[in-house]
Protein backbone atom coordinates (compact mmCIF):
# COMPACT_ATOMS: atom_id res chain seq x y z
CA UNK A 1 0.00 0.00 0.00
CA UNK A 2 1.36 3.37 -1.00
CA UNK A 3 0.50 6.41 1.06
CA UNK A 4 -0.36 9.45 -1.06
CA UNK A 5 0.98 12.93 -0.46
CA UNK A 6 -2.57 14.02 0.36
CA UNK A 7 -2.78 11.36 3.09
CA UNK A 8 0.58 12.45 4.49
CA UNK A 9 -0.53 16.08 4.61
CA UNK A 10 -3.74 15.04 6.34
CA UNK A 11 -1.73 13.03 8.88
CA UNK A 12 0.57 15.98 9.61
CA UNK A 13 -2.45 18.21 10.10
CA UNK A 14 -4.19 15.69 12.35
CA UNK A 15 -1.07 15.17 14.46
CA UNK A 16 -0.70 18.91 14.91
CA UNK A 17 -4.31 19.41 15.91
CA UNK A 18 -4.47 16.43 18.25
CA UNK A 19 -1.17 17.16 20.01
CA UNK A 20 -2.49 20.65 20.77
CA UNK A 21 -5.84 19.33 22.00
CA UNK A 22 -4.48 16.38 24.00
CA UNK A 23 -1.16 17.14 25.71
CA UNK A 24 -1.45 14.04 27.92
CA UNK A 25 -1.75 11.80 24.88
CA UNK A 26 1.18 13.61 23.28
CA UNK A 27 3.21 12.94 26.41
CA UNK A 28 2.18 9.28 26.40
CA UNK A 29 3.33 8.99 22.77
CA UNK A 30 6.68 10.56 23.65
CA UNK A 31 7.09 8.10 26.55
CA UNK A 32 6.28 5.18 24.25
CA UNK A 33 8.82 6.40 21.69
CA UNK A 34 11.47 6.62 24.40
CA UNK A 35 10.66 3.08 25.57
CA UNK A 36 10.99 1.84 21.98
CA UNK A 37 14.33 3.58 21.54
CA UNK A 38 15.64 2.09 24.78
CA UNK A 39 14.48 -1.39 23.77
CA UNK A 40 16.19 -1.09 20.39
CA UNK A 41 19.44 0.04 22.00
CA UNK A 42 19.30 -2.85 24.47
CA UNK A 43 18.76 -5.32 21.64
CA UNK A 44 21.63 -3.83 19.66
CA UNK A 45 23.92 -4.11 22.68
CA UNK A 46 23.15 -7.82 23.02
CA UNK A 47 23.63 -8.34 19.28
CA UNK A 48 27.07 -6.73 19.54
CA UNK A 49 27.96 -9.12 22.36
CA UNK A 50 26.79 -12.05 20.24
CA UNK A 51 28.88 -10.87 17.31
CA UNK A 52 31.85 -10.61 19.68
CA UNK A 53 31.49 -14.31 20.38
CA UNK A 54 29.39 -14.53 23.55
CA UNK A 55 27.12 -17.56 23.67
CA UNK A 56 23.92 -15.69 24.48
CA UNK A 57 20.71 -14.97 22.58
CA UNK A 58 18.63 -11.85 22.10
CA UNK A 59 15.13 -13.35 22.22
CA UNK A 60 14.18 -11.40 25.33
CA UNK A 61 15.38 -8.13 23.81
CA UNK A 62 13.65 -8.89 20.52
CA UNK A 63 10.40 -9.49 22.41
CA UNK A 64 10.85 -6.23 24.30
CA UNK A 65 11.27 -4.36 21.01
CA UNK A 66 8.13 -5.97 19.63
CA UNK A 67 6.15 -5.02 22.74
CA UNK A 68 7.51 -1.48 22.62
CA UNK A 69 6.61 -1.19 18.92
CA UNK A 70 3.07 -2.27 19.70
CA UNK A 71 2.80 0.18 22.61
CA UNK A 72 4.13 3.00 20.43
CA UNK A 73 1.65 2.18 17.67
CA UNK A 74 -1.21 2.13 20.19
CA UNK A 75 -0.14 5.45 21.72
CA UNK A 76 -0.02 6.99 18.23
CA UNK A 77 -3.46 5.62 17.36
CA UNK A 78 -4.86 6.90 20.66
CA UNK A 79 -3.48 10.37 19.96
CA UNK A 80 -4.84 10.45 16.42
CA UNK A 81 -8.25 9.36 17.70
CA UNK A 82 -8.18 11.49 20.84
CA UNK A 83 -8.84 8.40 22.96
CA UNK A 84 -7.65 7.81 26.48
Amino acid sequence: MTISEEQKVAAVHRLGVMTSKHPKLKSRLADARLELAAAILAMDAVEERIQAGEKIHSLQEQAAVEQAKNAHAQALADLLRGEY
